[in-house]
């Protein structure tokens, strides 16, 4: 009895904890200098609401918007490139291409764009968080990903 209260009060604490991680992606970029900088890409459930006029926009918005953001835009003899040869955008990156968008209902409804860009010589995988109005959620850089560790065995002291 007393182990099948516990195992319920143990689950019902941790599927919370693992409940609000899985919403988000972590990844890694390699920068120009050869520095891994580490990213966590969540959409929050207490984001302000859009403007009331504001409408949803498209999937291929949805593209435009992140390359644009992900990558930057260069403007030459009147046409602008979105995430062409000039790096630049949040990632600082060059030559970005969509590899997929999708729909995301929790917490609240985004598009989560896969793409893939280059940074320096290296071809990466970069993430962009769209919201249904336009409005992008940055990734906040973190120092590593939380990796699992092995538990060290303790042996007890001699008296």
């Amino acid at each position: 009895m007393y182990a099948r209260l516990l195992s319920i009060l143990a689950f019902a604490l941790v599927v919370p904890t693992m409940a609000a991680t899985t919403n988000g992606v972590t990844f890694n970029v390699r920068q120009e200098n050869g520095v891994d900088q580490y990213y966590r890409l969540e959409v929050p459930p207490n984001l302000p609401p859009a403007k009331p006029d504001t409408g949803k926009i498209s999937q291929n918005e949805v593209a435009i918007i992140a390359v644009g953001w992900a990558g930057g835009l260069e403007t030459t003899g009147g046409l602008t490139n979105l995430g062409a040869s000039k790096a630049g955008g949040f990632y600082n990156a060059s030559y970005i291409k969509v590899d997929s968008v999708q729909y995301q209902t929790s917490p609240i409804p985004y598009y989560l764009v896969q793409m893939n860009g280059k940074i320096g010589q290296t071809r990466q995988t970069l993430y962009a968080a769209v919201l249904e109005d336009g409005r992008i959620v940055r990734p906040m850089a973190i120092s590593r990903p939380v990796t699992p560790q092995r538990m060290r065995m303790r042996h007890p002291a001699k008296y």
